[in-house]
């Protein structure tokens, strides 16, 4: 079938960062927010502990990714006020330009996009009442591009990013976001380029919240969980009012995914909070 690989990643942005001194300047800014500012933060150890647990999930990601061979990789994101405000907040859109860059510290990036599948997705959201927006000048930020760091470091293929709303209310519920996975699905078994696709974000933070500094690994390692059993169906019914509560918002990008395999299990899953704002979570479909 065309469509061949499915994954997941946190994009937490200091998964980017080398531990030490640029680990300490994002603390330093995520602590002065946090109601616990003067509580106890990672040691130099504990980020490189992290720094490499994330590394080893994401090998394993990259080498399933490979393993697929996909002609395109569509990544599924949230913009972060980079491309979209308050005049202008898409609940999905699609990117049509021929290249897409960004950049993110000292890392830059640039690919090919695939405008081809994305006027095909649009086209069948249409046909099937599930109208999204479009358009051609966008730049990648971190949402695109941490995991994209680890898991496409070589622009061989093109990409196709697929922005979600997960910020701004009204977002889209759950069951909407499946929906359009589904949809997606449907379109690359269809096409005849091989198609994989990334979701990022999360797991459980809070930016810009006072709850700034919380993660909920309880019901972070529940929706790992529920995935690894195969759940899609079941989290297609999780509440908006359930991802706020976990700080879960930006797992409507994951759903995404989620509605493209289906029943499928996750056949690979990782999780590790990172002492700081985020619960970095991981996960891969074998289709």
């Amino acid at each position: 079938m065309p469509f061949v690989a499915a994954l997941a990643a946190s994009h937490a942005p200091n998964m980017l960062l080398e531990p030490g001194a640029e680990w300490e300047d994002f603390m330093t800014l995520h602590y002065r927010m946090a109601p616990q500012a003067a509580g106890v933060r990672p040691s130099l150890e504990v980020q490189q502990k992290l720094r490499q647990d994330a590394e080893n999930a994401l090998a394993v990601l990259r080498s399933d990714l490979e393993a697929a061979r996909p002609d395109v990789l569509i990544v599924v994101a949230n913009d972060q006020f980079v491309n979209f405000f308050f005049d202008n907040i898409p609940t999905f859109f699609v990117t049509l330009a021929d290249e897409v860059d960004g950049r993110f510290t000292r890392h830059k990036f640039h690919y090919r996009n695939h405008p081809e599948l994305g006027r095909a997705i649009l086209r069948a959201g249409v046909a099937a009442g599930l109208d999204l927006s479009f358009g051609e000048d966008i730049e990648l930020q971190h949402t695109q591009m941490v995991p994209l760091h680890f898991l496409l470091p070589e622009p061989e293929i093109p990409i196709l990013p697929i922005f979600v709303n997960t910020w701004i209310d009204p977002l889209p519920t759950p069951a909407r976001c499946h929906a359009l996975g589904n949809l997606i699905r449907q379109v690359a078994d269809a096409a005849a380029d091989r198609v994989a696709m990334l979701a990022t974000g999360g797991l459980s933070h809070f930016p810009g919240s006072p709850r700034i500094g919380e993660i909920d690994t309880s019901f972070d390692e529940g929706l790992l969980r529920q995935m690894r059993t195969g759940q899609g169906a079941a989290l297609a019914g999780l509440t908006l009012d359930q991802l706020r509560q976990s700080g879960n918002s930006e797992f409507l990008n994951w759903m995404v995914t989620i509605g493209a395999v289906g029943d499928t299990p996750a056949a690979e899953t990782f999780y590790m909070p990172d002492h700081v704002a985020t619960g970095w979570g991981f996960a891969s479909w074998r289709i």
